[in-house]
């Protein structure tokens, strides 16, 4: 029998956001909040997953998460008692399981990792973890008589030095599955689990609280307001961890870094620039102000001012912007430099190359030491298909040109100021003029 499985309760309704979304779809710096949950007990030791959800979001959440993750559908919002009754046949297969409610995502691997321990080291059916504190309002209160868990009561008031559960549960499958069917309706119809701690109790068996104290990771999303406010500490989290391995990031408050982001020691942030989507910045670069980074390899000591780079690769000493846009599939080799109101998608601009200001370059293949002139277009659509430019190395082109594709300009080429090329320019010659010809 294997030993542990995790188990994420999301298949209630979410009725208390405002907006459409289930409350575990929602994305929290670039992951749903069920995959951070997910991810966070994966990195604990726990490689076996399973997540309960609404059975008309199945494909939502398979979009979003790990292939491995057994995804159990709960037809009705009949409770988190039903979630673990529609559960049953996959964590019979395993000794222990940790249950989690599906809206914790600040858990971490530390503190998972500490149920995991004091659930093996104990006697106990069932380990709970608790909270005190103002800030946890709406969550249940533990009734405790002398020093034995009587119930977990909803909606009571409480005091500060209360015990509240926290939702986090380590369990012996075994006892949990010869009583599962044991829990009677609630006032409100649903089957809760957290009555099992009364079943428990019943048949003097033995339940042992973790106290976690007043502990951010136990905060739960069950409104906007508790939405926005993990939001933000999760991006602290992240941000904070980035400061700690060596990154500069000059205004937390206005910096925005999504989960799986690597960025190296000496590396500069400036505010009001967001990085994203599996990005990796090199080391001692200066990122922003105003960046937006998405998807994107930069290399080492680079320089981005207000500009955007998607879905693309900078190799080593690139700077760009202001006002920039590097668009997917395009290729920014070493020492280049791109200027102001720069357009560049799916092109390869080679190493020492220039594009000073106001230019677009798309479709195109740059060699090294090209310099684009201000106002140079490349056509690369003919209204039916894209085509291909091609410049050589050392080659000039002067400002305002217009390069219409398909189009090859040899090395050591010079293309006048206005001029408009439709025609292929061998190596070493100048042309100039609309249409462009051979200065002779």
């Amino acid at each position: 029998m294997k030993k542990w499985i995790s188990l994420s309760l999301s298949g209630g309704k979410s009725s208390r956001f405002k907006s459409s979304e289930h409350k575990a779809l929602h994305k929290l710096s670039g992951k749903i909040t069920a995959d951070i949950i997910i991810s966070t007990i994966k990195n604990a030791g726990i490689v076996n997953n399973a997540i309960v959800v609404p059975e008309d979001l199945i494909k939502k959440f398979a979009d979003n998460l790990d292939k491995k993750t057994i995804i159990v559908s709960q037809k009705h919002a009949y409770g988190t008692g039903d979630a673990i009754k529609v559960s049953r046949k996959i964590i019979n297969n395993y000794k222990y399981s940790l249950i989690i409610n599906g809206d914790l995502p600040l858990i971490t691997t530390r503190l998972i990792k500490k149920i995991i321990k004091k659930h093996e080291q104990n006697n106990s059916v069932m380990t709970v973890t608790t909270v005190s504190g103002k800030k946890y309002s709406g969550y249940g209160k533990m009734i405790i008589k002398n020093s034995i868990v009587e119930k977990i009561e909803e909606n009571a008031p409480y005091s500060e030095s209360d015990k509240l559960n926290a939702g986090i549960y380590a369990v012996d499958n075994l006892w949990l599955l010869n009583n599962i069917n044991k829990i009677q309706k609630a006032s409100n119809k649903e089957l809760q689990f957290t009555s099992i701690l009364e079943i428990a109790r019943k048949n003097n068996q033995d339940i042992t609280l973790l106290h976690l104290g007043n502990t951010d990771e136990a905060l739960q999303i069950n409104t906007d307001e508790q939405l926005d406010l993990v939001s933000k500490k999760i991006q602290n989290n992240i941000n904070a961890k980035l400061i700690n391995k060596g990154v500069q990031i000059q205004d937390s408050n206005t910096t925005y870094i999504q989960h799986d982001v690597t960025i190296k020691a000496g590396t500069i942030i400036l505010p009001n620039t967001f990085i994203e989507k599996d990005s990796i910045i090199g080391k001692d670069c200066t990122i922003g102000p105003g960046a937006v980074i998405s998807n994107s390899q930069v290399g080492n000591n680079a320089h981005i001012v207000d500009s955007r780079i998607i879905d693309s690769t900078l190799k080593n000493n690139v700077k760009i912007g202001p006002y920039s846009h590097i668009r997917p599939k395009s290729l920014i080799m070493n020492d280049v430099t791109i200027g102001t109101n720069v357009e560049i998608k799916n092109s390869t601009i080679g190493n020492k190359s220039k594009i000073g200001h106001f230019a677009y370059i798309g479709d195109s293949e740059l060699k090294q030491s090209v310099n684009i002139g201000a106002g140079t277009v490349t056509a690369n659509y003919s209204g039916m298909k894209k085509h291909k430019t091609s410049i050589g190395s050392n080659t000039f082109i002067g400002s305002n040109s217009t390069l219409i594709a398909p189009v090859v300009i040899g090395n050591n080429a010079y293309v006048g100021a206005g001029s408009v090329i439709n025609k292929n320019i061998p190596n070493s010659q100048t042309w100039v003029g609309n249409p462009g010809k051979l200065l002779k």
